[in-house]
């Protein structure tokens, strides 16, 4: 049965999916099939984003036999598909994305040599095994590739064409900077007359405390960012601020000054899985109490350059292929559908 069957959890999913189907919905057809979050409502996540895809309920997906099932989440739900390819959602510090469970897919798509020096290191994977391919991230393809110019993404975002624009994107759970600092980041940022962009993790978004608490910044002066591609925001920003989101690692490839916040809660979570030695918060000073966030802001943004050696450096660490994933994905997907 031809087709490309794309899976779904969250609305950031199908941003990781949305390059590879705009560059093959042409040659194959494309469904798709969510299974959301416990205690939420999925609906279909494909179409609000722009992809035209044959919906199909989760419990029917695991009988459909397509050519290929493509996810960025772990979940196999296409188990008669011929290829099963793991494209993961983002390369982040806090380890879990280390599983055996990858081992149920014939092609993981690495995002670059980070994550394959992990997987060999943990033995779950070996030098040279056939499913390591090593691709990058598409959707940072419009980050690096001239799609968003500053400017072009400052207008998109409604934003003042001479605003100086913070972006505060923290991950969610116990290794967020929310609890602890996010009020700090809000009164720090908008006090010093900056423009604030503040893009919660989609988890996040769904608690109603927070869902509240964003609602009042906004009525303060930040801009919340709703939109689940977060590229357009970072090719916005003259600085971000984050902890131990993957998000800090993708801004990496822009080259511009970020400001990383301590999360208390980490150790507890993701103690046994946390990596901060490779590299951590080594592109930025990291700030653990509030009256040292304003001093950390106004140094960033006074010296640019501070720390950009450390974070090309960084960059060339964790992503394959910037700029030209989409094309390598892509590339890899036709070879197994001729097969």
């Amino acid at each position: 049965m031809k087709g490309i069957l794309l899976f779904a959890r969250v609305p950031m999913n199908v941003v990781c999916l949305k390059p590879i189907y705009e560059a093959l919905k042409g040659e194959t057809p494309f469904w798709g099939t969510v299974k959301p979050p416990k205690g939420t409502k999925g609906g279909n996540l494909f179409a609000p984003l722009g992809l035209r895809v044959k919906t199909v309920a989760s419990w029917l997906a695991p009988w459909l036999p397509l050519d290929i099932y493509l996810s960025p989440d772990i979940m196999v739900v296409g188990k008669l598909c011929r290829w099963k390819i793991h494209t993961f959602h983002g390369v982040s510090f806090k380890g879990r994305a280390y599983t055996s469970k990858i081992l149920a897919y014939d092609r993981l798509f690495i995002i670059g040599p980070y994550m394959e020096e992990r997987f060999i290191e943990k033995g779950i994977l070996k030098k040279g095994d056939p499913r390591i391919v090593r691709v990058g991230m598409p959707k940072l393809d419009s980050l690096v590739n001239g799609t968003w110019p500053q400017d072009k993404a400052i207008e998109h975002l409604g934003l003042d064409r001479d605003a100086t624009v913070v972006l505060y994107a923290p991950t969610w759970g116990a290794g967020s900077s929310l609890k602890a600092l996010g009020e700090a980041v809000v009164k720090t940022v908008l006090g010093l007359g900056l423009t604030l962009v503040v893009k919660l993790h989609d988890h996040t978004s769904r608690d109603p405390f927070w869902k509240e608490k964003v609602e009042e910044w906004e009525a303060a002066g930040a801009v919340i960012y709703r939109d689940p591609d977060v590229v357009p925001a970072m090719a916005a920003s003259h600085l971000l601020i984050s902890d131990l989101s993957y998000v800090a690692n993708e801004y990496l490839l822009l080259d511009r000054p970020l400001v990383y916040l301590a999360a208390p809660g980490y150790e507890k979570r993701y103690g046994e899985t946390v990596d901060l030695e490779t590299w951590g918060f080594a592109a930025g000073p990291l700030v653990e109490k509030e009256d040292q966030l304003k001093r950390a802001v106004l140094e960033a943004l006074d010296h640019p350059q501070a720390y950009s050696e450390v974070r090309r450096k960084m960059a060339t660490h964790l992503f394959y292929n910037p700029g030209q994933a989409t094309q390598r994905a892509v590339d890899v997907i036709r070879e197994l559908l001729d097969e």
